[in-house]
């Protein structure tokens, strides 16, 4: 990978310039955070799947992007630059934030700007936008959490209310939670590159079905150069190394020396980028269902084709118990053979669902976007079922997850398939070889034919026109951690959880024995939580590793 530019300022920044925040109300009513939920488990479906499924290995290509530390520079003081000290001096202007739950909650929103380039900050600026949720046990304060829902370009503003239903409310009281959309979706400078859908495709069964996938990669590729540019060079700054600057940059404008941070999936990984930049600023560090930063994102998680594969022999075994009910095989390899002749019937004729058309390239992507929580095995069933008599010339109306999977996104949608492309693009370069991909798919075919295909095909970023500015993080860190990994996890698999807490030698693993994408404050667990909010009460790590168990309650597939 070319460098082309001095890595910019990584140094923390100092709170000093920081004015006191203004005061705010005391009061906050919790409630059960609904629509947060279903935001960050929509981001957990579809963003994680994307971003952890499009390619296999590079080793030529690891070797060629070494990493190389952010350069050393003095942290901001009074003879920091007036052009940087003007970040830090801001004022954030507290309003209420527009958002039933959040302004239920007693939160408080506001924007500050940050610099597009920080190796130029007095050039071109981005809004970032977050929200607050004040401690209201002030006596026993901590400090700030800061939050990311994964994705790449999940919102996030509102992903604190999730945290008093697993923390307890006492605990959460203790913390001003901290809820900022990372650069590029949700508040802070959206990007929208007008693409007409989601960039993760199968690449089919064949040939012109690995052909039709690498065309749709590079229309997406050019949709956003008709709107950006065709060097696409605004767009290299949106990146997880800027990301992890603007919330320092926030840390400082709200007047903290440290703060602690619980990031989900692709939060992981911006977690553990911050760790890297700015260790002195971490207090405690939450990282569920982790990333194994070496393996962001070009190294691949092929990994995940046998997490998948699991889930759905589990789910098969499930659906074939009740074939009463879904009708698609009275045995787990009948429902396995059911589900794998729709997809390839789909790629040689595509057929209605409702209003839209599926084909080859988009059911295998439907149904691995309800394959993360051994809890919804319903969802998966009603979605092959639909699915199922779809392919059999039936008339039928598609499942939300359908709707989502074949029709146009939705504004949301295409903010985070926009920035979700651009960030991957931009922090790390891809290979650009199509063979290389079609050699992937091919092998891949014969073991997993349904979702081999879909984690291994091209992805846009061979198609990216210009190179990242910086190198990826790709190790860890020696700052403490906790992080929190599912077994069956079929995302970011168990192998990148093990991988990380590798890379983080101060670092603690918790294993849960389930099949889930997402686990504190989303798959309660006593076991889980217990040790998880320990952590966060006391900032002490668990003295040693732990397995849980699942909760005797808490069936599969209920």
């Amino acid at each position: 990978m070319t460098i082309s530019h001095p890595a910019p300022s990584s140094a923390a920044l100092s709170p000093a310039l920081s004015p006191p925040a203004r005061p705010e109300p005391d009061a906050r009513a919790w409630s059960t955070p609904r629509r947060s939920l279903r935001r960050v488990t929509r981001t957990l479906a579809v963003g994680a799947l994307a971003a952890t499924m499009g390619m296999a290995a590079s080793p030529t290509l690891a070797q060629a992007s070494p990493e190389r530390s952010p350069s050393p520079v003095p942290a901001v003081t009074g003879d920091a630059p007036v052009s940087l000290r003007r970040f830090v001096e801001q004022r954030p202007s507290w309003t209420d934030c527009d958002h039933k739950e959040l302004d239920e909650a007693g939160a408080r929103c506001a924007t500050i700007r940050v610099p597009l380039d920080y190796r130029h900050p007095e050039g071109r600026t981005l809004t970032i936008g977050f929200s607050r949720i004040k401690a209201t046990d002030t006596r026993n304060r901590i400090g700030l959490m800061m939050h990311n829902s994964g994705g790449p370009g999940g919102i996030t503003l509102d992903m604190p209310l999730l945290d008093a239903p697993a923390m307890g409310k006492e605990l959460a009281a203790r913390y001003d939670l901290i809820g900022m959309d990372p650069r590029g979706v949700g508040r802070s400078s959206p990007l929208r590159c007008g693409t007409s859908g989601h960039w993760l495709r199968s690449a089919g069964y064949d040939t012109e079905g690995f052909r039709a996938q690498a065309r749709y990669e590079a229309d997406l590729v050019k949709s956003c150069q008709r709107k950006y540019g065709k060097d696409l060079s605004y767009l290299g700054h949106f990146t997880t190394r800027n990301t992890a600057r603007d919330m320092d940059l926030l840390r400082a404008v709200l007047g903290e020396r440290k703060t602690s941070y619980f990031g989900i999936s692709y939060g992981t990984y911006l977690g553990t980028v911050y760790a890297k930049m700015f260790p002195s600023r971490v207090d405690r560090l939450l990282l569920d269902s982790a990333i194994d930063p070496a393996q962001w994102y070009v190294a691949g998680f092929r990994d995940a084709t046998a997490a998948n594969e699991a889930y759905l022999d589990t789910w098969a075994a499930w659906a074939a118990r009740r074939h009463d009910t879904y009708g698609l095989g009275e045995s787990a390899a009948k429902v396995r053979a059911t589900v794998e002749g729709i997809a390839l019937q789909a790629a040689r004729t595509p057929f209605k669902v409702g209003p839209y058309t599926a084909d080859g390239q988009q059911v295998p992507q439907a149904l691995a976007m309800t394959m993360a929580d051994d809890r919804e095995f319903a969802r998966t069933a009603e979605t092959a079922r639909v699915l199922h008599d779809a392919a059999r010339g039936r008339t039928v109306e598609p499942t939300e997850t359908l709707r989502a999977a074949l029709g146009p996104p939705d504004d949301e949608s295409e903010v985070q398939n926009s920035l979700q492309m651009a960030l991957q693009c931009a922090d790390r370069a891809a290979p650009r070889d199509l063979p290389w991909y079609r050699n992937n798919v091919e092998r891949s075919r014969a073991t997993a034919p349904l979702f081999g295909p879909l984690f291994n095909g091209v992805h846009p970023c061979a198609f990216w026109p210009s190179e990242p500015l910086e190198p990826p993080v790709t190790s860890g860190n020696d700052v403490p951690g906790l992080i929190v990994q599912a077994t069956g996890d079929t995302r970011t698999s168990y192998a990148n959880g093990q991988g990380l807490h590798q890379k983080m030698p101060n670092s603690r693993l918790i294993t849960l024995k389930a099949q889930v994408h997402g686990v504190y404050a989303l798959y309660p667990n006593r076991c889980v939580d217990q040790q998880v909010n320990d952590y966060l009460r006391t900032g002490e790590l668990p003295a040693r590793d732990t397995v849980c168990e699942k909760d005797p309650a808490d069936a599969v597939g209920r």
